[in-house]
């Protein structure tokens, strides 16, 4: 049995979804229609990403505060951990830290806000306890609680991402360590006198 289903999209794609049932498998094909390539490209990513976060949900249902008010949130906690510690530690976790303000740095600067302003009503308000506070990029007020907004990100997501991020720095520092740790290879320069003649005076 199979269902055609024509659906309007925006930028005036349509989508052709084909359902093919059998009684061993079901399998779903969709079909993009649209005017140029680089569209239907576009479109493709974006259910591609859909797909992929359905499949996320599906794993790992829990969901977590969006537009930068997790990472903020983290970045919080994490700073004032790091403040407990002694010496260079202190300052390699607050340095990690500040790594995180980059999502909620990169979401304002893309908005046209002033990505220094917003960061600092982020930890504002997260001092007051309101930890659901992100970026507003739609209205006036730069900030808003995004829990009730409905604006949420997929826990599994942020712990990944922040997981091999951390993973990747390491191996860098790990290899940075080791070569430093080595002297460098190649042929050894000559010493002084030792290729002349002792005729050549």
């Amino acid at each position: 049995m199979t269902d055609f289903i024509r659906m309007k999209c925006y930028d005036a794609v349509q989508f052709l979804y084909v359902r093919v049932e059998n009684k061993q498998s079901r399998i779903s094909t969709i079909v993009i229609r649209g005017s140029t390539d680089s569209l239907m490209d576009e479109i493709s990513r974006a259910i591609d990403d859909g797909v992929n976060n359905f499949k996320a949900l599906t794993q790992d249902g829990r969901l977590v505060p969006g537009a930068g008010a997790t990472e903020i949130e983290l970045a919080k906690q994490i700073t004032k951990y790091g403040e407990t510690l002694p010496g260079l530690e202190q300052y390699s976790v607050k340095k990690f830290a500040e790594a995180l303000e980059a999502l909620p740095k990169a979401l304002a600067d893309n908005a046209g806000l002033k990505f220094n302003e917003i960061i600092s009503k982020l930890y504002a308000a997260h001092q007051e306890g309101d930890r659901s506070m992100g970026i507003d990029i739609d209205g006036d007020h730069s900030i808003k609680n995004v829990e009730q907004a409905g604006i949420l990100d997929l826990y599994i997501t942020k712990h990944w991402a922040i997981k091999h991020a951390t993973g990747a720095v390491n191996t860098i520092l790990r290899v940075d360590q080791i070569i430093m740790a080595k002297p460098a290879g190649g042929p050894k320069p000559p010493q002084a006198g030792g290729g002349m003649d002792p005729d050549d005076d």
